[in-house]
């Protein structure tokens, strides 16, 4: 009698365990941040990280999906975690494009990372962040350039990204374009300093 209870109670935790299991890996949650971030029914296993920036209570990853740039945070629970959030862009062919972006703001912390590709040869460098956390970084051709901040930073009114060429030149803004009243998501790009968009 004594074998049988003992049986059933292995019985009992081990459904237990594959329910505790299966509820874990359920809610997309893994053992890494790159399993969790690629996790997300937004960016899929066979994404490529493109790089990532390390928050320590959290990590956000950049990735080129078949779908386009996706930007991914995932965030520790315990031993485990878990992405909460994406951001994703069109495919762009323009000179200069944002790749990823995501600001994130949670009981443990906050994060901002910015990343930027250009196949513009001229563009040597870009600035950007707020006015009293400006951050300036050299163009690493054929890679994204990544900027991140411990804080939330608001997309366009905070951060106003400029692109520059060697001599310090402005080339290029990030905003919406000017004279409008209307704003789009998908408005909101790099446009040329000199130009009247």
């Amino acid at each position: 009698m004594g074998k049988l209870k003992f049986n059933f109670k292995i019985k009992v935790a081990v459904v237990i365990f594959i329910v505790l299991v299966f509820c874990f890996f359920a809610g997309n949650y893994r053992f890494t941040p790159l399993a969790a971030a690629k996790a997300h029914f937004d960016v899929g296993k066979n994404a490529v990280s493109l790089g990532d920036v390390d928050f320590g209570w959290s990590k956000v990853y950049i990735f080129d999906t078949a779908n386009g740039p996706r930007t991914v945070i995932s965030i520790k629970s315990l031993f485990l975690w878990r992405a909460p959030a994406a951001v994703h862009f069109e495919t762009s062919s323009d000179a200069i494009k944002t790749v990823g972006w995501m600001s994130y703001t949670d009981k443990r912390g906050q994060a901002t990372v910015f990343a930027v590709e250009t196949t513009d040869p001229q563009v040597a460098f870009i600035e950007a962040g707020p006015e009293d956390d400006r951050v300036r970084k050299e163009i690493e051709k054929g890679s994204p350039t990544i900027f991140s901040w411990n804080r939330a930073i608001r997309s366009n009114d905070e951060l106003k990204p400029i692109a520059f060429s060697t001599d310090g030149t402005p080339l290029y803004e990030y905003r919406y374009p000017k004279n409008t009243n209307v704003f789009r998501s998908e408005e909101l790009k790099w446009y040329s300093v000199s130009g009247d968009i």
